[in-house]
């Protein structure tokens, strides 16, 4: 039984080594003629009469050459519009600070002016007058338009002179499987070594971690600003901490000013200093109204759960005995970016955009 297995393994080999080299090769089944009647131990090559293996390859090859394009040159597709001048940061200028550097301003301004008029241009000269639509605009990290525009007329946008590249977006969508899991978050800074971190005074105070994900659950106790002002107040040191009129001050150079109207109730709490909804373009960055899941919040609770939650009697009780849930991080902020939501899944744009405005924070 063993012998005949292995034949028939050493068989399948062979014939199969004579089709790939009749395709790779030139090697057909004719040219094997010589070795039809050849017995090697156990196994026997036999002659195979089918002469048009070779010409089905090509035929096949040549069906899948002229396979018709991943979309129809009428269908809307979303592309980032790449311009050849450089984002603002590439330029040489840094992203904090950028709302009292008067030189980055013009500059990232100016990137936004060309990109209004070759949009302009794109609208005239290749979309026959209709508007182009455009999605966002990244003058920060990069000079990119984010539109969608008919398939069939991204060579005619490429061809433009300013224009360094037109690229497909991918469109990314939450995994909302969800898994019966146990978490071990009380022992999980153990793990990691993050208690010999804290030991040393690092917790995380003074710092901003953007959550750009599905939201954030504001109500949960583990993002309590109340909890989050108590364990500052127990620092040996001052914080700088980002705070209201700060964000008030930084807002005409976020990307988020462009489809909010204005900065009030972005500012959330003392824990969560910055909350926008950048898939549906509003200030819900929580998993109410939506079902894209919470990851956002097991992200965030991971990354930066508070210390010290309250106690429900106006004190305050240590958080691994309360909730058994502790972040890295305990005494950072959470810029709540959301990119899922209503609107569905984000684009690589919308991701960027986020980015940036984390950048400038």
């Amino acid at each position: 039984m063993k012998k005949n297995s292995l034949s028939r393994r050493l068989t399948a080999f062979v014939m199969t080594f004579i089709m790939v080299l009749s395709l790779t090769n030139g090697f057909s089944p004719a040219k094997a003629q010589a070795a039809s009647d050849e017995t090697t131990g156990n196994v026997t090559i036999e002659k195979i009469e089918n002469e048009g293996i070779g010409r089905l390859a090509a035929s096949r090859l040549e069906a899948a050459e002229e396979a018709e394009p991943e979309y129809a040159d009428d269908e809307m597709v979303r592309v980032s519009i790449v311009l050849e001048e450089a984002g603002t940061m590439d330029k040489g200028y840094e992203p904090a600070g950028i709302e009292s550097n008067a030189a980055a301003k013009s500059y990232r301004q100016s990137l936004r002016v060309k990109q209004d008029q070759l949009a302009s241009r794109i609208s005239s000269e290749v979309l026959g007058g209709e508007t182009l639509n455009v999605v966002r605009n990244l003058t920060l990290a990069a000079n990119i338009i984010s539109a969608y525009v008919p398939y069939g007329k991204i060579n005619e946008i490429k061809a433009f002179l300013d224009v360094k590249d037109v690229v497909i977006e991918n469109k990314y969508e939450p995994d909302t499987t969800v898994e019966e899991t146990d978490p071990e978050m009380a022992t999980a800074t153990n793990m990691t070594g993050t208690t010999a971190v804290w030991s040393s005074g690092y917790t995380g105070a003074g710092s901003l971690i953007a959550v750009v994900d599905t939201g954030l659950d504001t109500d949960h106790k583990s993002f309590s600003s109340e909890g989050y002002d108590y364990a500052i107040s127990t620092l040996d040191k001052d914080v700088d901490v980002l705070t209201e009129e700060e964000v008030a001050a930084k807002w005409s150079e976020l990307n988020a000013s462009d489809f909010i109207d204005s900065v009030d109730g972005v500012y959330e709490t003392t824990k969560i200093p910055y909350a926008v909804n950048y898939i549906d373009e509003n200030l819900d960055v929580t998993h109410d109204n939506d079902s894209q899941g919470e990851h956002g919040s097991h992200v965030g609770g991971i990354a930066a759960a508070n210390r010290y939650v309250p106690d429900g009697n106006g004190g305050f009780v240590d958080a691994l005995d309360s909730v058994m849930a502790l972040g890295e991080a305990p005494d950072a902020q959470i810029l709540a970016m959301k990119v899922f939501g209503k609107g569905g899944g984000a684009y690589d744009s919308d991701y960027m955009v986020a980015v940036e405005d984390a950048a400038t924070m």
